[in-house]
């Protein structure tokens, strides 16, 4: 059996996974995924991010800021990382949002970097990538205050409820499900991702965080995205073929790619 599977959201360059980067990506093609969204999280990081993609095929960046670090930001910050968004492997602005469980930083500076990098992401006419942790009603208020200019984005590491699914869904958002959607305890998340069209549903690993079930307890990596594939056909009713090329023609989509660059140089 032949699958082509994409991870939407992973971290190849944070410690954990950058001493064996090579050894990782290796894997990830070994087991079908032809696309990894290589996730910025901070200023220094959002170069490094770009500078992988740009070493290995099949990769693409995204460059933000992570609420975490918001209370480290000052003003030119944004602006000194602008010329990186164009590089056409830059796909989108993200991972921005708001964590309200960690509280790494204040909730109203995380707010106010929040707007600011959403008014980055419209100037650059870029989708958007979205965390949000006990701060959803927040985080959907600034969202829906920028409906206007909103170009559609994902919800990263979707674990709400269904309320909250439609609500994202309503402002243009795909939904993407990670590990957590494989865990014994996870059925009511499993329940909203059998209501959520298929068609605005995409999957990722949060590598090196989040391992799904299978190798849990383990550092996660790109290659275990196929066991989120396999639960969400469970769920959908749907083989893993056809979960697969469903959330593989999603992440296109939602990132404005093209199958015949990505596989051009896979």
């Amino acid at each position: 059996m032949t699958i082509r599977l994409a991870d939407t959201h992973a971290h190849l360059d944070l410690p954990e996974i950058l001493p064996d980067q090579d050894a990782v990506l290796h894997r990830a093609r070994e087991a079908g995924v032809d696309l990894i969204i290589n996730v910025g999280i901070g200023l220094q990081n959002s170069r490094q991010v770009l500078a992988t993609a740009r070493q290995h095929p099949g990769l693409r960046a995204t460059i933000g800021i992570h609420p975490h670090a918001a209370a480290s930001l000052q003003e030119g910050d944004l602006e000194a990382l602008t010329p990186l968004a164009a590089d056409p492997l830059v796909v989108a602005i993200g991972e921005i949002g708001l964590d309200f469980y960690r509280r790494r930083s204040p909730e109203e500076i995380q707010k106010h970097w929040f707007r600011q990098q959403l008014e980055w992401a419209f100037g650059l006419k870029k989708i958007v990538v979205i965390h949000t942790r006990e701060a959803t009603a927040a985080t959907l208020k600034i969202l829906q205050d920028s409906r206007s200019q909103l170009r559609g984005g994902v919800m990263h590491c979707f674990g709400g409820s269904w309320q909250e699914a439609r609500a994202f869904l309503d402002l243009g958002f795909y939904l993407s499900f990670a590990g957590p959607l494989t865990y014994p305890k996870a059925e009511a998340l499993r329940e909203v991702a059998q209501k959520v069209p298929l068609d605005r549903i995409l999957l990722e690993t949060d590598c090196p965080y989040l391992t799904p079930q299978p190798w849990r307890g383990k550092r996660n990596e790109p290659a275990y995205v196929v066991a989120t594939a396999r639960q969400m056909a469970e769920v959908r009713g749907l083989s893993l073929e056809e979960a697969a090329r469903g959330t593989w023609e999603n992440s296109l989509r939602a990132f404005g790619l093209k199958e015949k660059d990505i596989l051009g140089n896979v």
